[in-house]
């Protein structure tokens, strides 16, 4: 990759970052609003505005696999639209939703977060839903990165960008808590 092709790459995983994330919660907001629940949502984070509200366990559920199936919409969209199209730009759109999963499949080690939850609430194992949904969007990634030949260092930048946008993304929405709604 060229150093401007390279500055514009990092710009769309930047974008990519933001849209992933922001519509991830955005969904949850909308479960819970149609629910009938007064929420909100930042840039890491949805939730009922009032904290005292015990949800049931089918609307905790609902709630929380809200956001996993948006995310997961998305990989498989920019799976199909990079199955036509060869272009390494919309990449991060698939990869994105990839690392944000697998991110909070390992922050369910510090508390349960959306699969982790329903997990638990199905009387499964912490991981068991997270497994399921990584290894999903893992086998859309490798696929398509096999069949467009995007090489080992196109993901290995891919992911230590991701990545650091994640943890940015996070530290961010801790420190500054910006509510969209």
């Amino acid at each position: 990759m060229k150093s401007i092709d390279l500055i514009k790459y990092v710009g769309v995983l930047i974008i990519a970052t933001f849209l992933t994330f922001f519509f991830h919660e955005m969904s949850h907001w909308i479960a819970y609003e149609v629910l009938g629940y007064d929420a909100g949502f930042t840039l890491n984070g949805a939730s009922v505005k009032d904290t005292s509200i015990q949800l049931t366990k089918t609307h905790r559920i609902i709630a929380s696999a809200a956001g996993p199936i948006f995310t997961i919409i998305q990989g498989i969209v920019f799976y199909f639209v990079l199955k036509k199209h060869k272009n390494i730009m919309l990449y991060p759109f698939l990869f994105l939703p990839f690392i944000m999963r697998l991110g909070a499949a390992w922050a369910n080690r510090f508390q349960p977060n959306d699969e982790g939850r329903i997990s638990l609430d199905f009387g499964l194992n912490l991981y068991a839903i997270s497994t399921l949904v990584v290894a999903f969007l893992l086998f859309l990634v490798f696929k398509i990165s096999k069949k467009n030949k995007f090489s080992l260092a196109q993901n290995s930048i891919t992911c230590i960008v991701s990545i650091l946008l994640l943890f940015s993304l996070a530290f961010i929405d801790a420190k500054y808590k910006i509510r969209f709604v």
